[in-house]
């Protein structure tokens, strides 16, 4: 095998394992500030330890888990303070990622989103919350990816990455789809009209909205637990 091949090999698994530990994160198998048994995992999956080290680098970088020196990796606590920063920057950067868009969206993009409101309905009314987690970051990105500029997706992917196991939450938890499609369709509707400021306050309450919603819901949660 050719060490390009071996590379190659070893990242493809490497990623497959970074999914199933994500997927156990956000199903709360692995439970906020619990530590990951890498040993264990690795048998559990029937792979070395390298693929399932490499995937916690990965998770580390989303922001999922944290590796703490001579100690191991854990699964990262959830909080107050993390979550509110982390969307108080959502809002600042995707506010204004939406605000320059709008010019750039075609009726190409207006068809291509109502179709994705259209589907995230369908995955709701199933209950099939991973399909709806792909499904509207598909829906946002499509927006975010018509200004055509990497530096913007990177950060902005950053930060939709850290904020995964949040999301997962809030649909899972607060069960208020009806909020989230309403608030999709008057986006859209903002877009088509070429109304800028509309849709960027839109994208901002749309935000504020998830955030508010599981702000209360880990504060209940917290408050139970002490």
């Amino acid at each position: 095998m050719k060490i390009n091949d071996f590379e190659l090999s070893t990242k493809t698994l490497a990623e497959q394992v970074q999914n199933r530990i994500r997927e156990a994160i956000l199903n709360q198998v692995l439970r906020p500030g619990k530590r990951i048994d890498q040993n264990r995992l690795a048998e559990e999956l029937k792979v070395s330890l390298v693929p399932v080290r490499t995937a916690l680098k990965g998770l580390e970088a989303e922001g999922l888990v944290s590796i703490v020196p001579r100690r191991g990796a854990f699964v990262t606590e959830i909080s107050l303070q993390h979550l509110d920063d982390l969307y108080a920057a959502r809002q600042i950067i995707e506010g204004e990622l939406v605000f320059q868009a709008v010019s750039c969206l075609t009726e190409v993009h207006f068809t291509q989103l109502h179709d994705l409101i259209e589907k995230m309905k369908q995955a709701t009314d199933a209950r099939d919350i991973q399909n709806f987690m792909r499904l509207n970051r598909d829906f946002h990105l499509i927006i975010y990816q018509s200004l055509n500029n990497q530096h913007l997706m990177e950060t902005v992917l950053r930060l939709w990455e850290r904020s995964e196991l949040y999301r997962y939450r809030y649909m899972f938890v607060l069960n208020n789809a009806d909020k989230v499609h309403a608030d999709h369709l008057a986006l859209l509707e903002a877009c088509r009209m070429r109304d800028a400021q509309r849709a960027k306050e839109i994208a901002i309450l749309h935000i504020q909205h998830t955030q508010d919603g599981l702000h209360r819901e880990l504060e209940t949660e917290l408050q139970r637990g002490k």
